[in-house]
């Protein structure tokens, strides 16, 4: 059975063997029959087989090994129809194609130094002036190209610049534009080159600058210290972006940034930085690939150990290298593995491994260097690590460390560098495997599979932070994403394209109506026109006509003037007469109405006053009869009071005699003592009940007195927010009438400064008024009464007076006295219920029976 099963495998693959040859075989017909086409123009080949590959112009030599590696690989990855598909293409590339179609040295550079002087001064980084650019006059300014079209043109002559900048002025394009190149050594090379071009067809600077010469086409030149100095927009855009450098200042500072490697003379890429010479140096001389040779190996190891040994690199930290060159040598390094390593599996994210870290031991546990001082080690080499991590066990260091690499494809250039570096000095993975050797200082190698699946703290730290992937599954994976974003957008461009079609239509659209509506308009203002001169014409005629009947009038209208005057003076004879005779009718007349009016209203506030007077008298007297009866009824309780005082005092006076007579031990007196002590008793209770009656009537008084005033509160704060036009209002007590200020100010100026004179006066004689300390007041006795009354020889006062009149004056004692009778002791405005018909205190129930007035208005209102 065993023996059945293996000659079954070997004649499967021996099948798989002839299929394989024959699509080969297949294939090579199909490329010498010209199907496919390998050789694009001049030195430049493509592999027809590998469409979505990143690097699709090869040449001979390398588009040899790629078919070649890809032919003879054992991976699974590859199928069999691939695999013949790349052997026939080397067998083709070797049979049918010369050899000497492969690379050849590149040709001489030109030295662009040998016409400038070193001392010359030009524009840092180097700008091109390009001026004569065409124009057209549209819509009011000037237009010409845009950068865009500018930039464009100059690539496809060969010119490598980063941007061309139009200069605009007031009227639009000016004819000329910035053109901005590199800053470094090749932008300086495209810019010498750019001159020379415009010079040899005459159309230099000093071409431009000769006059009375026709100029046709652009003209250009390198902008140097005249134009950076000129006083004119292109020189403020110049100074805006560059400086003044000679020429041997920006040679010094390309040869002090770029190294070279001795070595490699014929590589595509001269000029190094310290950082990707040292990397260009250690990957070749640990490279395992057998198009390196020996010699070749050993010159670049010894040129890395002379940069880290001998070479300070100045500008490390400070000038790291352009991502786009970064990108560029991270392209090429991963096609070269993916060809020399295309099944090897890696961990990703990329991660390197440091062993043989040194450890003391220290309180009972092994320490050792932390993770930040091993990467800023790494990152000085150049290595660039994201992050490294020093692994513990329980407590100790265990002498190993995990750096951590950018996940992109620099990443992976640097992660390379690190093992190759550590490889180029004896201390790499198979170094630190090797038995029977010393081991000395850190070892290093990138983790791969085998590190990945071992049993112990190492791969369980790298199963934790990532997982296998080839370097194929990766760039596939970046191919998928790239796709993706290039279709996504390709679908943004398409939809942006429909977009741009629509507007475009709906702009082709709206230009033809406006040009319809613009002939419409000009021809319905031409139409308008004419019917304006038709209006005027006849307008002219129309006046000239109403001019001529207007003087024929004018002199009818003399001639009856001239007898209106003469019979006028005969009316005004006799309208003198009658003025007078008028006039003292019409003054006995107005006498005779304003005394009849003046008696109607004599009699009419007489019989209000007649009503005024009964109607006070009527609440007078019955007021008066209300306190007659209270003082009766107060009288006849003090009568009473004071009759049993008087009865108890008596019977006092009787028990005190009787005391002195029962001395004698008459029975009969003792009897009489008990009867007035009795007596006495009695009427001791009736004046304690006299007493508690006193005093309930009296605190019933108080309530109601305090009642009728939180009544008369409320009220008057009920009838402040009302507006009831009656005779019963709310006065402020105390408050100075502002109008006799005015009045008295403005007898002595103008309006407006006699307001603010009045507004300052009242305010400051209100300060005056609600001053405690000032008592303008004294109290006098007039016929055994009491009164308070102003003091008129108050110093204030009689200024007051002196000085404004006695308006001001009669206004202040008024506020004063009012301020005296109703807040004597608080000195500020109290509002009143007051009867402005009478000039008095108003009672509760006239402010009562105003509400109820205005309360049954509303009620029929509603």
């Amino acid at each position: 059975m065993g023996s059945l099963g293996a000659h079954g495998l070997d004649e499967g693959t021996s099948i798989r063997k002839s299929k394989a040859k024959e699509y080969e075989e297949k294939t090579y017909e199909e490329l010498k029959n010209g199907k496919y086409q390998v050789k694009k123009s001049g030195k430049a080949y493509t592999c027809p087989y590998c469409f979505d590959k990143r690097k699709h112009d090869f040449k001979y030599k390398d588009l040899l090994q790629h078919a070649s590696a890809i032919g003879a690989c054992t991976t699974d990855k590859r199928s069999a129809r691939e695999k013949a598909n790349h052997l026939a293409l080397a067998k083709y590339l070797e049979k049918d194609i010369p050899v000497d179609e492969g690379p050849s040295n590149p040709p001489p550079e030109v030295d662009i130094l040998a016409d400038h002087d070193h001392h010359e001064i030009f524009v840092w980084p180097c700008i091109g002036v390009l001026v004569n650019i065409p124009m057209e006059f549209t819509e009011g300014r000037y237009v010409g190209k845009s950068s865009c079209e500018l930039k464009s043109q100059f690539a496809k002559r060969g010119f490598n610049l980063t941007r061309v900048q139009p200069l605009w002025n007031a009227q639009g394009h000016s004819g000329t534009a910035i053109v901005e190149f590199h800053s470094d050594l090749s932008g300086f090379t495209n810019a010498m080159s750019f001159e020379k071009v415009y010079a040899a067809r005459r159309h230099g600077k000093s071409n431009w600058l000769v006059k009375n010469l026709k100029k046709s086409g652009l003209y250009a030149w390198v902008a140097r210290a005249d134009d950076y100095n000129a006083n004119n927009p292109l020189g403020e855009n110049i100074r805006k972006i560059g400086e003044l450098r000679t020429l041997s200042d920006i040679m010094g500072e390309e040869a002090r940034l770029s190294y070279l490697c001795p070595y490699c003379p014929t590589t595509s890429k001269r000029n190094f930085q310290f950082k990707d010479l040292l990397q260009h140096a250690s990957s070749i001389a640990s490279c395992d690939s057998k198009r390196r040779t020996t010699r070749d190996k050993g010159n670049h190891l010894a040129l890395a150990k002379y940069l880290e040994t001998y070479v300070i690199d100045d500008d490390c930290s400070a000038m790291p290298s352009d991502d786009l060159h970064i990108d560029d040598v991270a392209k090429a390094e991963v096609d070269k593995h993916a060809e020399d390593e295309h099944d090897e599996m890696f961990v990703w994210p990329w991660i390197g491994i440091i062993v043989n870290i040194s450890t003391v031991v220290k309180d009972g546990h092994c320490v050792g260097e932390s993770g930040s001082k091993l990467r800023d080690q790494l990152t000085t080499r150049g290595f660039s690590p994201t992050r490294v991590r020093t692994l513990w066990n329980l407590h100790d260091h265990s002498g190993t460390a995990i750096v951590e690499f950018k996940t992109d494809w620099s990443g992976f250039i640097n992660a390379m560098s690190f093992e190759k570096a550590y490889v180029a000095s004896h201390h790499g993975k198979s170094h630190w495997l090797a038995e029977n050797e010393e081991k000395s200082d850190l070892y290093a190698w990138v983790a791969r599979a085998d590190d990945y699946n071992s049993d112990n703290i190492m791969g369980e730290s790298l199963r934790k932070i990532g997982d296998l992937r080839t370097i194929s599954d990766v760039m596939e994976e970046e191919a998928r994403k790239t796709k993706k974003l290039v279709s996504n957008l390709t679908s943004a461009i398409e939809a942006k394209n429909l977009h741009l079609l629509e507007m475009e239509s709906k702009f082709k659209e709206t230009e033809s109506s406006l040009r319809q509506l613009i002939m419409e308009k000009d021809s319905i203002h031409q139409a308008y026109n004419e019917e304006i001169k038709k209006i005027e014409s006849g307008a002219r005629d129309h006046f000239r006509k109403i001019f001529s009947d207007h003087e024929k009038l004018k002199s009818q209208l003399e001639s009856q003037k001239r007898e209106l005057e003469l019979r006028g003076q005969e009316l005004v004879k006799r309208e003198t007469d009658n003025e007078i005779e008028k006039k003292k009718l019409a003054d006995e007349l107005e006498q005779n109405a304003v005394k009849n009016y003046s008696l109607q209203a004599a009699a009419k506030e007489q019989r209000k006053a007649d009503e005024n007077v009964m109607k006070l008298y009527e609440e007078h007297k019955k007021e008066k009869d209300r306190l007659h009866n209270r003082i009766i009824l107060l009288e006849k309780q003090l009568d009473a009071k004071q009759a049993v005082q008087l009865e108890i005092e008596q019977l006092r006076g009787k028990l005190n005699v009787v005391k002195h007579m029962g001395d004698e031990g008459d029975l009969e007196v003792l009897n009489r003592v008990e009867i007035l002590l009795k007596a006495m008793r009695e009427k001791e209770g009736e004046l304690q009940e006299l007493d508690s009656l006193n005093q309930t009537l009296i605190v019933q008084e108080r309530k109601r007195n305090e009642e009728l005033q939180d009544a008369r509160k409320e009220m008057v704060n009920g009838l402040k927010e009302m507006s009831i036009k009656s005779h019963i209002g709310i006065k402020r007590m105390g408050e100075l009438d502002s109008e006799p200020f005015h009045q008295a100010m403005k007898r002595r100026y103008n309006d407006v400064e006699a307001d603010e004179r009045a507004t300052e006066l009242c305010s400051l004689w209100e300060e005056y008024l609600r001053d405690p300390e000032w008592h303008p007041i004294k109290v006098v006795n007039s016929n055994g009464n009491y009164q308070a009354v102003i003091n008129e020889d108050d110093e204030k006062l009689r200024d007051l007076k002196k000085n404004y009149g006695d308006e001001i004056y009669n206004a202040v004692t008024s506020a004063l006295c009012e301020i005296n009778e109703y807040n004597p002791s608080g000195r500020y405005i109290i509002s009143e219920l007051w009867n402005y018909h009478e000039g008095r205190r108003a009672y509760l129930k006239e402010g009562a029976e105003v509400l109820l007035m205005q309360w049954r208005s509303c009620k029929r209102k509603r």
